[in-house]
C-alpha cells in the first residue's frame, strides 16, 4: 500500500497507518459477523425510524382452522396429478363465510393452480408441506388486474393473488414451488414486453398482457393489490416466474422470515414494494435472480398519472447472497414515477451479489426519491458497485421529466472486495442533492469513489483504499470533508477534483498536497467554512 505525501512528518504517518490497520481489522471482524438470525424472534421489535411511522402489528384472525384435507384435497404421488385448485378455493370461501380463520395446507405435496385469497384469511403452509403450482398456463386464466414492471395490465393470474382485501396473510414453514422454468422459456423467446410503449396508452387500449392477446408476459408469485393489513411470514418461495412478493397500492404490510430462492429466474426480484405505504420487511434471506429488496412506484406516463408514492418503509436484519443480473441487495427504482420517500434500511449483509445499495432512474421517470436512511450494511465480494446512485440508468438519449434524488444518508458501511466502491452520478440538468456518507470503510477495491454532478455532499469518517485513484470528483459543489482518508496503490494523488462547476470544497484536515486539480480548477475552490450536514 502506498501512502502519498502528507503535510507533516513521521508521527502523522505512523498514526495514520495504525488507524488504517485497526480499521481493516475491525472491518474484517464485522464482515464475518452474522446479521441474519437463525432463530427469528416471534415478537416484532419496535420500529424506530427517523421519520413518523406507525408501529406495525400482525393482523389477527379468528381462532378457526379449515384443513384442505377435510375438504377432499388429494396429495401428489407417482400415480396422481390431481389439481386441488377448486378444493383450496372452496376451503377459502367456507372460511370466509364463517367470518375468517386459518386455511391449513398440511404436511404433504399438493398440486394446484393459482390461489385467490379473501379477507380475514390466513393461508398457512404447514412445515413439511409443499405447494406445487401447475405448469398448465390455461389454469391461470381468466386474466386479472396487476402491475407488470411498473405498468398496469390484465394478465395471467399470479400464483397467489389478493385483490382489494383487508386482513390477509400467507404464513407457515412450508414451501411454495412455482415450477418457473416453463415461464422462463417465454423470457428467452419473447424478451421483455414493451412496457414503455404501453405506459403511453390508457389501460383499456393497452396492447399489453394476455387480456389484449399478447403472449410472453409472466405472472408474479404473490401479489397483494390494494390490500390493508398484510402478513407474509415464514414461507419459502422457489423458482418464481419472475417477481416473488409484490405489494401494489398496499398499506400496513409485514414481510418477515421469508426465504426466496430464484437465482435462475429472469427478473426474480425478492420483495417488491410498489406504491405502498407503512411496510416492514425483516429477517429475510434472499438468493435471487434480480434485486433482493426493491422499492418502486410506477413507470413513466402510467406511474406519473397514478402518482402514488412508496413511503414509510423499514427494511432490516436481512441478507442477500449471490443476487444476479445487475441487481442489488437493496434497490430504489428504476420504476419510480410515483416517488419514493421515507425509507430506513439497516443491519444487512450482502455477499457475492452484483451490487449492494443501488438507486437507478432516468429521464422520463420524473418525481423524487428522497429522505432515505441506510446504515449498518456489510458487503463482500461484489461484482460491480457497492454504492451506486445513477439518474443516467440506461444512458443518454432518454427524454421526458427528469428525476431528482435528494436527502440520502448512508452510514456505517463496510465494503471488502469490489471493482468500484462508490458511484454517484446525477443528470446535467438535475444533480443529486444533499448526500451524507459517514463511517464508510472500503478495502480491496479496484476503484474507489467516482462522483459526478452532486450538490451538497458531506463525507465524514470515510476511509477508502483502492488500487487505482481513490476518488475522482467531477462537478461537485458544496463538498465537505471531515476525517477523510484516501489511499491508492498507484503514483497518482488519491483525490482528483475536476469539472467547471466544482467549487465550495471544505477539506477539514484532508491535506491539499494529496489533491490533483483538473484543468480550470485551482485551490481557489477551497473554502474555510464547512458545509457539514447532520443525520
Amino acid at each position: 500500500m502506498t501512502i502519498n505525501r502528507l503535510e507533516s512528518g513521521g508521527r502523522k504517518e505512523i498514526a495514520l497507518i495504525f488507524t488504517i490497520l485497526i480499521s481493516f481489522i475491525l472491518t474484517g471482524i464485522c464482515l464475518h459477523a452474522p446479521v441474519y438470525a437463525s432463530e427469528v424472534p416471534y415478537e416484532i421489535a419496535p420500529i424506530k425510524a427517523p421519520f413518523d411511522m406507525p408501529q406495525l402489528e400482525r393482523p389477527v384472525f379468528p381462532d378457526r382452522i379449515f384443513n384442505i384435507r377435510d375438504f377432499g384435497a388429494i396429495e401428489m404421488d407417482e400415480d396422481s396429478s390431481f389439481k386441488n385448485t377448486d378444493i383450496i378455493h372452496n376451503t377459502i370461501q367456507t372460511a370466509y363465510r364463517a367470518g375468517g380463520g386459518k386455511v391449513l395446507i398440511p404436511n404433504g405435496r399438493w398440486l394446484t393452480g393459482p390461489i385467490h385469497l379473501m379477507s380475514n384469511i390466513n393461508l398457512h403452509i404447514e412445515e413439511g408441506a409443499v405447494v406445487i403450482f401447475t405448469t398448465d398456463r390455461e389454469d391461470y386464466l381468466p386474466v386479472v388486474r396487476q402491475r407488470h414492471e411498473g405498468v398496469e395490465a390484465y394478465n395471467y393470474s399470479p400464483l397467489i393473488y389478493a385483490f382489494e382485501l383487508n386482513n390477509v396473510a400467507v404464513t407457515g414453514k412450508g414451501r411454495l414451488d412455482a415450477q418457473g422454468e416453463h415461464w422462463w422459456k417465454w423470457y428467452r423467446q419473447y424478451g421483455a414486453p414493451p412496457r414503455a410503449i404501453a405506459s403511453k396508452a390508457p389501460l383499456s387500449r393497452r396492447d399489453f398482457g394476455k387480456g389484449s392477446g399478447m403472449e410472453g408476459m409472466r405472472p408474479n408469485f404473490l401479489v397483494f393489490w390494494k390490500c390493508e393489513n398484510v402478513l407474509v411470514e415464514g414461507i419459502t418461495l422457489d423458482d418464481s416466474p419472475m417477481w416473488n412478493v409484490h405489494l401494489i397500492y398496499t398499506n400496513n404490510a409485514i414481510v418477515r422470515d421469508v426465504t426466496v430462492n430464484s437465482l435462475d429466474a429472469p427478473n426474480g426480484d425478492g420483495v417488491v414494494i410498489d406504491s405502498s405505504r407503512d411496510v416492514l420487511v425483516e429477517y429475510n434471506h434472499f438468493e435471487t435472480g434480480d434485486d433482493a429488496v426493491v422499492l418502486k412506484s410506477g413507470l413513466n406516463e402510467d406511474g406519473l398519472k397514478i402518482n402514488i408514492p412508496t413511503e414509510n418503509v423499514v427494511i432490516r436484519n436481512f441478507e442477500a447472497i449471490d443476487v444476479r443480473t445487475g441487481s442489488g441487495g437493496v434497490v430504489f427504482g428504476s420504476e419510480s414515477s410515483g416517488g419514493i420517500r421515507n425509507v430506513y434500511v439497516h443491519d444487512a449483509y450482502f455477499e457475492g451479489s452484483d451490487r449492494g445499495i443501488r438507486f437507478k432512474t432516468e429521464r422520463g421517470r420524473g418525481n423524487v426519491i428522497e429522505n432515505i436512511y441506510i446504515r449498518d450494511i456489510r458487503m463482500k465480494n461484489l461484482t460491480y458497485e457497492a454504492i451506486n446512485v445513477n439518474t443516467f440508468y440506461t444512458g443518454p438519449g432518454r427524454v421526458g421529466p427528469s428525476p431528482l434524488i435528494r436527502n440520502v444518508h448512508i452510514r456505517d458501511i463496510h465494503i471488502d472486495g469490489v471493482p468500484t466502491a462508490i458511484a454517484l452520478i446525477g443528470l446535467p440538468e438535475k444533480w443529486l442533492e444533499n448526500f451524507i456518507l459517514e463511517n464508510i470503510t472500503v478495502v480491496n477495491a479496484e476503484h474507489g469513489a467516482r462522483i459526478d454532478r452532486v450538490k451538497n455532499l458531506t463525507l465524514r469518517n470515510v476511509n477508502i483504499s483502492s488500487h487505482s485513484r481513490a476518488m475522482i470528483a467531477t462537478n461537485v459543489y458544496e463538498f465537505a470533508f471531515q476525517t477523510v482518508r484516501l489511499h491508492n496503490n498507484v503514483s497518482d494523488l488519491p483525490l482528483l477534483l475536476k469539472g467547471e462547476f466544482t467549487g465550495a470544497v471544505f477539506l477539514g484536515d484532508y491535506p491539499v498536497g494529496n489533491i490533483e486539480f483538473g484543468t480550470g480548477v485551482s485551490e481557489e475552490i477551497i473554502v474555510t467554512e464547512p458545509q457539514i450536514q447532520a443525520w
